[in-house]
């Protein structure tokens, strides 16, 4: 709907997808989102980190952003650990439309 969108993460030839990633901006909310998830056995094998440098290289040099940029819960540990392997910066601390308060990083192009 907005020229952007998710794609399934298939590693290799296996065929089999282990999880999604790409840049969604649900209705009513205030900023389009890096976004990622992987099934249970992909997690943990670099995947997150491989996907989303690849999302967010192609957000940069495809759609000409100026920022590429995701929030998570507070509570979400792994999604903050991605977010420093990716070397975000905080750039803002909002309330969301479901009333809980993110944190939003700002997502460098990677090297």
């Amino acid at each position: 709907m907005r020229g952007y969108g998710m794609w399934m993460i298939v590693p290799g030839n296996s065929g089999e997808p282990v999880g999604g990633c790409g840049f969604v901006w649900p209705e009513g909310w205030p900023r389009r989102e890096l976004t990622w998830w992987l099934m249970p056995e992909a997690r943990g094998r670099g995947i997150a980190v491989e996907a989303s440098r690849t999302a967010i290289r192609h957000a940069y040099d495809h759609y000409g952003w100026p920022c590429a940029e995701t929030h998570m819960s507070d509570d979400n540990i792994a999604a903050k650990r991605l977010v420093q392997k990716l070397n975000g910066t905080e750039i803002a601390r909002e309330i969301f439309p479901d009333g809980e308060t993110r944190t939003v990083y700002e997502l460098p192009r990677p090297d």
